[in-house]
């Protein structure tokens, strides 16, 4: 046995383990993420370069029993990956499907990363993660991680679009509520103004007024605020309406990273975290306004659907539906 939690041993794979391993990696819903289910031969590859690794790691994709009755459920490890071109040490996760929404992954998940950092003094620990893989993207929430990267996977014959999530030993990044932090409302609100307001006719109270409005959790207008090294680092908001486009709503607005923390992909998270919470109020899509910013949205499956004059000239009319 590597690890115990309160539910579930970790301990390394063996041969004797190839018949769950298969069931696993055999099911089209749960190889989803691969493209598919794997052929016998893949199987059995995944197994030998499994035990591989633990001889020369000392680590890798542990087998996941379930305490009470003994039974490989799934697997769970750490194995160093290259999405990038850069070796990155990621916690990854495969259950049986019969296993799911039982927070076996995130209890799993969780001894891993503490492993990560205590044992092997790891700095950084990553998770990649298919788009559209909600699930995952979830469980690498609740252990802390924030979304930093998106690329497309090669695999398999198909161009896959990923997110790449990490969480640090020491997490230097939090997105919180506004609410939680009414002492920063006249920062937001001078960021926005110094970058919008000012060329459009606007003012510094409207915006204050603006702010102190959305340092709420309930309804929108909803803000968050990123901290990087406990500082004010950048904003984003939910709104009822664009100051132009009245018939559609909500809105994603005002995403502004200071200048001292810009290069540290903190407006992904903020991106990110907007995402969840207009999926937590019920929201069906939601819209945004950009002049030059379309690229980054895109890879958050925003849609270009018209464009329009913006007080600061043309811009992309740009949608994101956050139904299933």
């Amino acid at each position: 046995m590597i690890f115990e939690t309160e539910r579930l041993f970790l301990r390394e794979m063996t041969p004797d383990d190839l018949p769950t391993l298969r069931a696993i990696l055999t099911d089209d819903e749960v190889m989803y993420a691969y493209n598919g289910a794997f052929s016998e031969e893949e199987v059995r590859d995944w197994l030998d370069r499994t035990m591989l690794r633990y001889r020369e790691n000392g680590f890798g994709l542990w087998a996941v029993v379930l305490k009470e009755t003994g039974q490989m459920i799934g697997q769970c490890g750490l194995t160093y990956q290259t999405p990038l071109g850069e070796k990155l040490l990621e916690v990854g996760y495969l259950f049986l499907k019969e296993y799911w929404h039982w927070g076996y992954a995130a209890e799993a998940a969780a001894v891993c990363k503490e492993y990560a950092f205590s044992t092997l003094g790891a700095e950084e620990l990553f998770a990649i993660i298919r788009c559209t893989n909600r699930a995952s993207i979830a469980v690498a929430k609740r252990l802390g991680m924030f979304c930093t990267e998106h690329f497309v996977k090669h695999y398999r014959g198909v161009d896959m679009p990923h997110f790449l999530y990490r969480v640090r030993r020491n997490e230097t990044l939090e997105i919180a509520y506004l609410a939680d932090h009414p002492e920063h409302i006249p920062t937001c609100a001078s960021w926005i103004y110094g970058q919008w307001g000012s060329q459009s006719g606007g003012t510094f109270e409207g915006a204050l007024r603006k702010f102190t409005a959305g340092a709420n959790k309930e309804e929108i207008p909803i803000t968050f605020i990123a901290l990087h090294d406990k500082k004010p680092a950048g904003t984003v908001s939910l709104w009822a309406t664009d100051s132009t486009i009245r018939d559609l709503t909500p809105w994603m607005a005002a995403v502004f990273i200071h200048p001292s923390h810009r290069g540290f992909k903190i407006s992904m998270a903020l991106i990110d975290r907007l995402i969840d919470e207009a999926r937590r109020l019920g929201k069906k899509e939601i819209y945004l306004s950009t002049e030059s910013a379309q690229g980054l949205y895109t890879k958050f499956g925003w849609e270009e659907i018209g464009t329009h004059d913006s007080p600061y000239g043309k811009a992309s009319l740009m949608r994101k539906s956050l139904e299933e």
